[in-house]
C-alpha cells in the first residue's frame, strides 16, 4: 500500500485521484502512521478479550425469524430520493 501511494506510484490507477501525491514525506505523515500503528497495535492487545466475546456470542442464544415480528408492507419498499437525489432514511 504504501509503495503504491509513492512519489511514482505502482499498479493501476482506479480513479483521477491517483494523480495526487505528496511530493515529500512530512512530519504529519509520520505522526498518521505512528497513530495507525498505534490503534493497530492496541487492537491486537485486545485480541484475547475479542475472542472471550465471540466464544460468549456464539455460545449464547440465536433469534429465530418466527420470533421476530413481521414487517409491515410498506416498510418493505425502498426509500425514495429527495429533490437532490439523496435517500432519506
Amino acid at each position: 500500500w504504501l509503495r503504491f501511494r509513492l512519489r511514482q506510484g505502482a499498479g493501476r490507477k482506479s480513479s483521477p485521484l491517483d494523480e495526487i501525491r505528496p511530493q515529500r514525506w512530512t512530519a504529519a505523515f509520520t505522526n498518521e502512521l505512528l497513530e495507525l500503528l498505534w490503534v493497530l497495535e492496541a487492537t491486537l492487545a485486545l485480541q484475547p478479550e475479542q475472542l472471550r466475546l465471540l466464544d460468549a456470542v456464539v455460545a449464547g442464544d440465536c433469534l429465530q425469524a418466527a420470533d421476530l415480528p413481521p414487517v409491515p408492507e410498506a416498510l418493505r419498499k425502498p426509500p425514495k430520493p429527495d429533490a437532490q437525489g439523496a435517500v432519506l432514511l
